[in-house]
């Protein structure tokens, strides 16, 4: 019975331990141009790269997104669905600074920054994070109707969030951005021509309510039920 007993708490500690993983986040301040103040935080997944950054003057967080390859970090800045890199952050990641240019390609300006590593730490993620992280799919998606949510966690309660849907007849919607999750349950997204985006969740489920929300057709709302795959 004691083997029974010891074996069974050895499967229970292997499975908490499987159900979290460590991931690598980094705080940054410093300046672009030498006189813009940001502050910035990436969380790093293998080879992605997930975080955002602010302009201390404003406070706003801005939604960055890419990856890092030998020490060289492309961010993409508020990314859209075009795999395209339109405005964002390349730069070089070594020991305690990352540093390079900060590009609008379409308004072709290109500004030097430079950024200083405050604290570089592997954080082990906790399990009831991970297990909102993925991807919901609305409970109405058929062969002419498909929508859903994609979660994806950054740091504290703060995750990035994808939902895009479509029609048959080609009404699509599409939208990409930040939102903190309270206790995992509940937040609320405003910006980018939505006044407001409801996230509701439960077991394995995503409500999502909008208010004035322009980024889709009129017979593709983002409103409506999605259930975790």
């Amino acid at each position: 019975m004691r083997n029974i007993k010891l074996t069974l708490l050895g499967l229970i500690i292997t499975i908490n331990l499987s159900a979290q993983t460590s991931r690598r986040t980094i705080e940054l301040t410093g300046t672009i141009s030498d006189k813009y103040p940001i502050k910035m935080t990436l969380t790093f997944n293998d080879d992605k790269v997930l975080g955002f950054y602010y302009y201390e003057k404003f406070k706003t967080k801005i939604l960055l997104e890419g990856q890092i390859k030998e020490g060289k970090i492309t961010l993409k800045e508020s990314p859209d669905y075009e795999s395209d890199f339109k405005i964002g952050f390349i730069g070089d990641l070594e020991g305690d600074s990352f540093s390079g240019v900060w590009t609008d390609k379409e308004k072709n300006k290109t500004l030097n920054f430079k950024t200083t590593v405050d604290s570089d730490n592997l954080i082990t993620i906790a399990k009831s994070s991970l297990e909102t992280e993925g991807t919901y799919e609305n409970i109405m998606s058929s062969e002419k109707f498909f929508s859903s949510v994609d979660l994806k966690y950054i740091t504290d309660d703060l995750y990035c969030f994808e939902i895009s849907n479509g029609t048959e007849s080609g009404c699509v919607g599409y939208l990409k951005g930040l939102i903190k999750l309270t206790d995992f349950k509940y937040g609320i997204y405003s910006g980018d021509s939505c006044e407001k985006l409801e996230f509701k969740l439960s077991t394995n489920e995503l409500t999502v309510s909008e208010t004035n929300c322009d980024l889709h057709g009129m017979r593709c709302p983002f409103d409506g039920k999605y259930k975790k795959k």
